[in-house]
């Protein structure tokens, strides 16, 4: 644990290099912890709600972006995470960063201190306990990267998401948004919920995960996802005409997660999948640009397609498999399609096994 920074260290940065861009590491290690407020993007409101709930934030050190946003700054001592709070709300801690003042943004205009919130003026405070815990969320049901990299959810999973809000009462929109919870008196909406990532969290009863939990809450029987990763086959096994041992990735999946999750059977184990497959290459006879591209089918669902340069440097051999048997099959793995709560739910992927090219 370190000392948390001092206003007197603060100015000490921003004085030393007056005429540059400083981007100020933010966590434990440098004692400060800056909360970043975007109003384009709805967190001056949220901020709101969120203070008219807990209580104002201190006045502490306060910067202005650039482009219009708000940086509050607090001392810190702790390994606090970073975490996107809502959209628009992100608290930057350990692993973070943020551009101090009078850097120069984007947009042309200067950071700047607020009046009378500068390091001159104040000693930055210690972070609000209702932040700190926000930050922290539920460890079972709040990631602090959420948001970055995420994986979509597949239609499926985002009908059937929609449809247990419905049941609770609460009609989703698309998107990130704010309702009232059905599961505590609730006066100022404090349930975030996540229509795509079919993730929801409420700030006001502490209460959050995915559909498993939400159907739970219901008094809907939601079986246990099983630990383990799933093994086996999918789809008609097949004789295959390509035989090899080389792995190669199949590209654009992500376009494909419907078809992958109902080739696994429509869920997601705590462990994801490892399912072997027999895949057919069928040419893509109508690409516009003539070059050669192999979609990648899987019991008769495109799962993606080959690489352009892994089908170009196969090529004769593939085209002598597909002569001589009249299909191009191969070995296939599906893999990933983990789902562990909250936002740590993976990709399904595919790993194809063909000849090494001559």
């Amino acid at each position: 644990m370190r000392e948390p920074a001092s206003g007197e260290q603060v100015a000490a940065w921003w004085r030393r290099w007056p005429d540059a861009n400083i981007a100020v590491a933010t966590g434990c290690v440098s004692g400060v912890a800056v909360l970043d407020v975007d109003p384009r993007s709805g967190g001056d409101d949220v901020l709101r709600s969120l203070e008219e709930r807990w209580g104002a934030l201190p006045e502490t050190l306060e910067a202005r972006s650039g482009g219009g946003g708000r940086h509050v700054w607090f001392a810190v001592e702790e390994d606090l995470p970073s975490a996107v709070l809502a959209p628009g709300l992100e608290l930057k801690a350990e692993r973070g960063a943020v551009i101090a003042p009078p850097s120069l943004h984007a947009s042309g205009e200067r950071y700047s201190w607020a009046p009378g919130r500068s390091p001159d003026d104040l000693e930055p405070l210690p972070v609000p306990d209702w932040l700190r815990m926000l930050a922290l969320g539920d460890p079972e049901h709040q990631r602090a990267d959420r948001g970055v990299d995420a994986p979509i959810r597949t239609t499926q999973e985002q009908s059937a998401f929609a449809d247990a809000w419905r049941r609770a009462g609460v009609e989703l929109r698309p998107g990130d948004h704010y309702y009232l919870c059905p599961f505590h008196p609730d006066h100022h909406p404090s349930l975030h919920v996540d229509s795509e990532r079919c993730w929801w969290f409420c700030f006001g009863c502490r209460r959050g995960g995915g559909v498993g939990r939400l159907r739970r809450l219901l008094g809907e029987a939601a079986s246990p996802a099983p630990r383990e990763r799933r093994r086996g086959h999918v789809g008609e096994p097949r004789p295959v005409t390509l035989p090899g041992t080389k792995e190669v990735e199949v590209v654009g999946e992500a376009s494909h997660q419907d078809e992958l999750l109902a080739l696994s059977g429509g869920q997601r184990p705590y462990g994801g999948v490892e399912l072997e497959a027999t895949a057919e290459l069928v040419p893509e006879l109508d690409d516009p640009y003539e070059t050669y591209v192999l979609a990648v089918l899987v019991d008769g669902r495109r799962v993606g397609r080959l690489r352009l340069e892994d089908a170009t440097a196969l090529r004769s051999t593939i085209e002598a498999a597909r002569a001589e048997h009249g299909v191009v099959t191969c070995r296939a793995v599906v893999r990933g399609g983990w789902d562990r709560g909250g936002d740590d739910v993976g990709r399904f992927g595919v790993v194809l096994y063909l000849p090494e090219a001559p």
